[in-house]
């Protein structure tokens, strides 16, 4: 009796153990655009295919489920012409990127995370942007872009939302 106690119970630990060794997590990073795109990044729809062809340090972390994404790059700002031109600045955030949860990583910044103030985000140097693209029929994917034009540097923040956010 007391044996199958102990090997119960064995087997419940090991079993814990390896539930919370399963992570859905992936990090990746990448010199420039052009090796991001190598390892399928941007096939992958981890990094969007308008990024600057300047784009450098490119680290990405994505969930698989729920499906969320973290992208922090950096670009040439002489060179920001064609992503100024692929992004909606917005005065309100839509619901699903009011709140920002922390990827856990070191190059992620203090801002935007959390509970968003667009004022903060705008004194930290950033302006915020959306873009919002269809992901399955009854979902969309919305990006959440912060960008410091004048240090070359970008961050973005992705999640799903249903049709009607």
């Amino acid at each position: 009796m007391r044996r199958s106690v102990l090997m119960a119970a064995l087997c419940i630990g090991l079993m814990g153990a390896l539930l919370a060794c399963h992570n859905d997590r992936y990090e990746s990073s990448y010199p420039s655009l052009a090796d991001a795109d190598k390892a399928g990044a941007i096939a992958h729809g981890w990094i969007p295919d308008f990024l600057l062809e300047s784009s450098r340090t490119i680290h990405e972390i994505h969930d698989l489920s729920p499906s969320t994404g973290w992208c922090a790059f950096e670009f040439l700002p002489n060179d920001s012409q064609s992503l100024r031109k692929n992004l909606k600045s917005v005065d309100a955030l839509t619901p699903s990127v009011r709140r920002v949860p922390s990827p856990g990583v070191s190059w992620w910044p203090a801002v935007p995370k959390g509970d968003l103030e667009l004022e903060k985000v705008h004194q930290a140097g950033f302006d915020i942007y959306e873009l919002v693209t269809p992901a399955t029929e009854s979902t969309k994917s919305v990006k959440l872009f912060a960008i410091d034009w004048a240090k070359g540097r970008g961050f973005f923040y992705e999640t799903s939302a249903f049709g009607g956010e």
